[in-house]
């Protein structure tokens, strides 16, 4: 299709190319005619809306035109016609777009070069589409001003749609106070909310100041950071540090704390916002422009009903932190009850000088070993040591001496019994081990083994050095006897015989 015969009845003054300011608007020509591409960028090279130029996508083919707008989401205008592959392509593409892509916010402008094929009436009212234009009537100001107004349509649609998320993530946010991170959620969206109220990118930061009113105000460490955006948007929670933050941006935040207000800039805007307490929010917004009165007055409206919500944030926030103080000092003190109660059990069961069983312990687990012996039919042994002249040891060397020797000796013990074996002091130097699973002779083997542990080697003690030795009785129990009580009696006969017998020896009974 020739010039003349697009936009052979208008001209337009050539426009001066303005510099860009921003991302560029999308539009994708959707025309099997390469020509109709060429002279639309032609016709469309200078425009800028917003400040922004357009960028054009070329689609020869209904199909071509769908794969290239299912990649390609951001797309604000599709120029399509009708008739390509097939007489209704184009309209069966409005289909795709609307009900496929499920995408209504991109503006479609019909052109036809047929307008017989598609009737315009029928068209408008059975296709969601937004503008209907004959090829021969679309001169190079109509496109001009049909684009323009799509542009501005599509600008409004995301403007909202930008801003419904922007509400739903308070509301969200609202709803999940009692969550752990609701104040970094509610502020998130506070952000969104701001820069679409204000029309401008999302390049804010959210911050907290912390402590009494008017400590560290001139301190940049006393303001925390609570939600970021845009180049903000990787800053963690935490205290603000010139590394993350711009000086610049970091003494605004500083002056609308200090002041108690929102300050407004040329390029930028510090909202207050004063919760209970002296709690204090500050959101700095890169704004690029200065507000008019009217955006001034509607900032500090939206920042008094923000005020409400960030109060109930902070509320919630007291209630958490004495939740989990309560909660730590219960675990605490139940801590504390659970050691005590170790503990008690501990002096209750144990020798508080070796850390053996005592009598009283000791005669449970002999009882419990009785029975399970009488049970299973399975032998059981007893031994009883008492040390060689121990109040030969008091004597000369103290007290002290005597305690260290009762130690010395239970740690030589244990090292020759089995971990199933249990030992325990009677009283004085005078010590008693059970040997479950264990028949006379083998108990007669252990009872030597623990006799030479127990002669392994003098006993240091304040510089000084002395022997150290045990005489053993060895018995078992024998089936039919209630209790141990009659093989302790055996063993202590034994115990008296190896004493009779020169000490440092065992007996068995």
């Amino acid at each position: 299709m020739a010039n003349d015969v697009l936009f052979a009845d208008d001209y337009l003054p050539p426009r001066r190319a303005e510099p860009d300011a921003g991302v560029p608007w999308r539009v994708l020509i959707v025309d099997d005619d390469p020509e109709v591409h060429a002279v639309t960028r032609l016709a469309l090279a200078k425009v800028r809306f917003k400040g922004r130029r357009l960028e054009m996508l070329s689609a020869y083919s209904a199909a071509q035109a769908a794969d290239t707008l299912r990649d390609t989401p951001d797309i604000a205008i599709v120029l399509l016609d009708v008739v390509m592959e097939t007489d209704d392509a184009g309209l069966r593409l409005v289909r795709t777009i609307r009900d496929v892509l499920a995408n209504h916010a991109v503006r479609i402008i019909l052109r036809t070069g047929q307008p017989g094929q598609a009737p315009e009436e029928s068209v408008i009212l059975n296709y969601d589409i937004n503008d209907y234009k004959a090829k021969t009537e679309l001169t190079t100001q109509k496109l001009f001003t049909t684009v323009v107004a799509a542009l501005r349509a599509y600008s409004d649609i995301i403007a909202l749609e930008t801003s419904r998320r922007g509400l739903q993530q308070i509301i969200e946010s609202t709803d999940r106070l009692f969550e752990l991170r609701s104040m970094r959620q509610f502020a998130s969206g506070v952000l969104t909310q701001l820069t679409v109220f204000l029309g401008v990118p999302a390049n804010g930061i959210l911050c907290a100041q912390r402590g009494a009113p008017g400590a560290g105000r001139s301190c940049c460490n006393a303001v925390h950071v609570l939600a970021g955006a845009g180049r903000f948007s990787t800053v963690v929670e935490g205290p603000i540090t010139e590394r993350a933050i711009d000086p610049a941006v970091s003494a605004a935040i500083d002056e609308a704390f200090h002041a108690r207000r929102t300050v407004f800039a040329p390029d930028h805007t510090t909202l207050y916002i004063r919760g209970p307490d002296a709690q204090e929010v500050a959101a700095w917004v890169q704004t690029k422009r200065p507000l008019n009165e009217v955006d001034r007055q509607l900032v500090e409206v939206f920042a008094s009903k923000i005020a409400i919500s960030f109060a109930n944030v902070c509320l919630y926030e007291r209630l958490r932190e004495a939740n989990e103080l309560l909660e730590a000092r219960v675990t605490e003190r139940t801590r504390a009850l659970e050691d005590a109660n170790a503990k008690l059990e501990l002096l209750a069961t144990t020798d508080a000088l070796t850390e053996v069983w005592n009598r009283r312990h000791f005669m449970e687990l002999a009882a419990n070993e009785v029975r399970r012996a009488q049970r299973y039919q399975r032998p059981l042994a007893v031994l009883l040591f008492d040390l060689d002249r121990f109040k030969q040891v008091n004597d000369t060397y103290g007290h002290a001496a005597g305690d260290e020797t009762l130690r010395v000796v239970v740690t030589r013990a244990r090292q020759a019994l089995r971990a199933t074996d249990a030992i325990g002091r009677f009283g004085g130097e005078e010590f008693v081990v059970l040997l479950p699973e264990t028949d006379l002779e083998q108990a007669r083997v252990v009872a030597e083994r623990v006799r030479q542990a127990i002669d392994g080697g003098p006993v240091d003690f304040d510089a000084e050095r002395f022997p150290v030795t045990a005489s053993i009785g060895v018995t078992a129990w024998q089936e039919g006897e209630p209790s141990v009580e009659l093989a302790l009696r055996r063993a202590d006969s034994a115990l008296y015989e190896a004493k009779q017998r020169g000490r440092n020896r065992i007996a068995v009974a």
